[in-house]
């Protein structure tokens, strides 16, 4: 390069320096003094009475200038003020020192924090003092060293912090203008920010953590990869804290005398890091679509693939719970079933792009079970549903009763066992009542054991009905078996009452109840009989081995019970195949037994027989004792036996017209029995007499009779005493229940 070419450059260059040079001092000389009244807030929380704000004026380069003026904040809310000032230029340097309001931990500081602003007061008056000014305040500071003007570094500087926390769109308000006290989108955007430095930091560490943060911010525009790496982690810690935050401002302003609001803070973060805050929700006229919202699976489980698709990210589990409550679930820890694994649809699911691939197990479950996959926005909101029904096994085996069900069916049946040792009592009065008359003695409204009867019969139903409610919110496996005891219950107070309440929800209130038509009721119990029918095991039923075995009803027994039923109600056919299927699975034999002797009740309990006992509850050891009358409960009450069974389907045989088969099946029981029949003038009278000397203790005669139109003969009663009379205390505690006529 020659001479005059050096010499033409270094012209250039000095011109330019002098273009810069007298710019600024251009600007720096159009100032002319100017008299502001500067106030604002100082808000990380807020700051505390007391706490000291130092006003420094700048020039344009930002450097200090003139008078420092100190003021104090005057109220626990931040703000403050330094009365009218005249500056020489508009910049000034705000600094604030002071105990503060931790919203994370809702608690005042132990420690105090200094926070900056850097403002141009000819822009406004009211300035603020918080975090996003503090961050920005390094970064405003080397712009200008670089040769920017206030304005342009201010703007540049806000753009990129706002940018740093995906939070762009509320960058155009000036963050020195922000307060939370006015509840808007900028208040809620100032906590979130000030919410990640707080979180699980003492008040050293926090400006230690905060030093850091300017300083990258102040060189780079923006944060290095570790500390984003930091304020990912911060803001994942935050999750389960928003809703406590929230509400620790608003109490905080609340003591403090002041009302705010506070915006839902979860949309305030870039939870799925996209640069976007607030993108995670659906917009107006937005939907997802969900391929397929319902699986029907086979026992033995799959593998299923279904597509999404949605404008927004969704999740299988919400990435924030802000308003969610808890769920309440009653944990398997209550030990309501022994054993239960598997017990529920088991999966495995991913969702990748707009794929969600389900890998479902086998189900170890007799019932059919239900599942629900939900699909969130990243709020938890669900956007939609997909519905799993898996088929179960009728093969597998139920859970057993775990400690605390053994413990509740234990009091339960003890309850039940009540309640039929006085129904047993009231059937043994009928029963002797033509030989001495008892029914005027024990059997009136007022009655003992017609009150105790119908209490201890509806207190077993409301157990009942509320292991029944437990069961549902568990594993929902028992149902079947609570409605055959329900039916049980119910079909012997129907033949002993008629028209009765019929409770079917657990502790539904007793005032309003009324008797409900007994048809209906039969009707109700017969469909929910035979859907037990088809849940219930197929074995021998045993229910004096052990508690299980007492729960765990078979087949047989809801099959007895749905064919007394049905001949209550005239329908012979139908109870004839019932019964005829009991009797073809030969799990029972006919022995020796007579259930109307207490001989045969000691020997079932010390177990020298019980090959006729389908279904037994142990009694209650009292009775009526009358001169030639031994009336008594003994101690094991057999509600279904063999005997029972054989004698009820040779009256479906002699319904229908097979009389020869029906001789046939009562010779059967007249030989096991080593007895004579005194009367063989018709089949159903030697049906009759085998009951009266065979099953006086079962408690199903007085069906018989009444079925068949000899209860008044053989009882010697009138007509209205084929029903019981309604207890006077269930008159007097539900004013809608009407007494049986007669009485």
């Amino acid at each position: 390069m020659n001479q005059k070419c050096r010499l033409k450059g270094l012209l250039v260059m000095t011109l330019s320096l002098m273009i810069f040079s007298c710019s600024k001092k251009d600007e720096l000389e159009t100032f002319q003094p100017e008299t502001y009244n500067v106030s604002g807030k100082v808000e990380k929380g807020p700051f505390v009475n007391g706490s000291t704000i130092v006003l420094q004026p700048m020039n344009a380069k930002m450097q200090m200038l003139g008078d420092t003026y100190i003021s104090t904040i005057q109220d626990n809310i931040g703000n403050f003020t330094f009365g009218s000032k005249v500056f020489a230029t508009p910049f000034a340097e705000l600094s604030a020192n002071g105990y503060f309001f931790n919203e994370v931990s809702g608690t005042l500081s132990l420690g105090t924090l200094n926070l900056k602003s850097v403002v141009d007061l000819s822009d406004k008056v009211t300035v603020n003092v918080n975090i996003l000014t503090h961050l920005k305040y390094q970064r405003i500071i080397n712009l200008v060293n670089q040769g920017n003007r206030f304005k342009e570094a201010n703007k540049q500087a806000q753009e990129e912090l706002f940018a740093a926390f995906g939070l762009s769109k509320y960058a155009e308000k000036d963050a020195s203008l922000f307060s939370i006290v006015e509840g808007n989108d900028e208040a809620a955007v100032l906590i979130a920010v000030s919410s990640l430095f707080l979180v699980n930091r003492s008040e050293a560490e926090i400006t230690e953590y905060l030093a850091k943060l300017c300083h990258e911010f102040g060189q780079h525009g923006t944060f290095l990869t570790e500390t984003k790496k930091q304020i990912k982690e911060d803001r994942e810690e935050l999750i389960s804290q928003l809703s406590n935050i929230r509400n620790n401002i608003i109490s905080r302003y609340q003591d403090l005398g002041l009302s705010i609001e506070i915006k839902q803070l979860a949309r305030f973060f870039d939870w799925n890091d996209d640069g976007v805050a607030g993108n995670e929700i659906l917009q107006d006229g937005e939907q997802i679509v969900i391929e397929k919202t319902q699986i029907e699976i086979p026992n033995e489980g799959g593998f299923y693939q279904i597509k999404i698709t949605s404008p927004i990210p969704v999740y299988l589990d919400p990435i924030v719970h802000e308003d969610e409550e808890p769920s309440i679930i009653a944990p398997l820890s209550l030990k309501w079933y022994k054993d239960a694994q598997d017990q529920y649809i088991s999966m495995k699911k991913d969702l990748k792009g707009n794929v969600l691939t389900i890998g479902i197990a086998p189900l170890n479950s007799r019932t059919e079970k239900t599942s629900t996959i939900y699909i969130y926005d990243c709020f938890g909101y669900i956007l939609g549903t997909i519905n799993l029904i898996q088929m179960g096994d009728k093969n597998t085996a139920f859970p057993l009763l775990g400690k605390d069900a053994e413990a509740f069916v234990d009091d339960m049946f003890d309850t039940f066992a009540k309640g039929f040792s006085e129904y047993s009592l009231l059937e043994q009065c009928y029963h002797y009542n033509k030989q001495i008359n008892l029914l005027e003695q024990y059997i009136y409204p007022s009655s003992q054991s017609v009150e105790n009867c119908w209490r201890y019969l509806y207190s077993f139903n409301n157990s009942n009905l509320a292991f029944k409610d437990v069961d549902s919110k568990l594993l929902n496996v028992y149902q079947k078996i609570f409605d055959v005891f329900n039916a049980m219950q119910y079909y012997y107070m129907i033949v002993a009452w008629g028209d009765i309440p019929y409770i079917t929800v657990y502790n539904q209130i007793h005032w309003h109840i009324e008797r409900t038509n007994a048809a209906i009721i039969l009707n109700d119990l017969k469909s929910n009989l035979k859907q037990a029918i088809e849940i219930l095991d197929n074995k021998k039923n045993e229910p004096l081995k052990d508690i299980n075995g007492l729960f765990f009803i078979s087949k047989d027994v809801a099959r007895v019970l749905l064919a007394n039923i049905y001949m209550y109600q005239n329908d012979y056919d139908n109870a004839m195949d019932l019964l005829g299927k009991v009797i073809k699975n030969g799990f029972y034999e006919l022995d020796d037994s007579n259930f109307s002797e207490k001989g045969t009740i000691d020997n079932i309990l010390n177990g020298k027989s019980g090959k006729e006992i389908l279904f037994a509850l142990y009694g209650n050891d009292n009775g009526i004792y009358m001169p030639n009358v031994n009336i008594q409960i003994p101690p094991l009450i057999p509600l279904q036996t063999y005997t029972d069974v054989i004698l009820s389907y040779a009256e479906c045989l002699y319904k229908k017209g097979n009389i020869s088969e029906a001789k046939r099946q009562l010779n059967k029981v007249v030989a096991a029995k080593n007895i004579i029949v005194s009367d063989k003038s018709d089949v159903l009278n030697e049906i009759a007499e085998l009951r009266k000397r065979l099953l006086l203790y079962s408690i199903s005669n007085f069906a018989f009779m009444k079925r068949n139109d000899m209860a008044q003969e053989e009882y010697g009663v009138k007509d209205f005493r084929l029903l019981l009379p309604i207890p006077q205390t269930a008159i007097k505690n539900s004013p809608g229940i009407t007494q049986n006529q007669g009485y």
